[in-house]
């Protein structure tokens, strides 16, 4: 994973942050939209520490990337 990536995962499954702040990070790897983003966003809906919310957010970004790099 690109260091870019990488902290934004550690970001997004930090629970000392705020969730607002985990939230961001998250959002930040959905607008990278990259394969990398994507495989980490998975990364981050299988944290089984986080709120129940947020997993499904970081699962419905994954989805978004991944739909939008597949050929019709």
């Amino acid at each position: 994973m690109s260091g870019e990536v990488e902290k934004l995962k550690v970001l997004a499954t930090n629970k000392k942050l705020n969730y607002w702040e985990r939230e961001k990070a998250t959002q930040t790897l959905a607008d990278i939209g990259s394969k990398e983003a994507a495989l980490a966003l998975l990364d981050i809906a299988n944290d089984d520490g986080l709120h129940s919310w947020e997993r499904e957010f970081a699962l419905s970004k994954a989805r978004e990337i991944i739909k939008s790099k597949v050929v019709p």
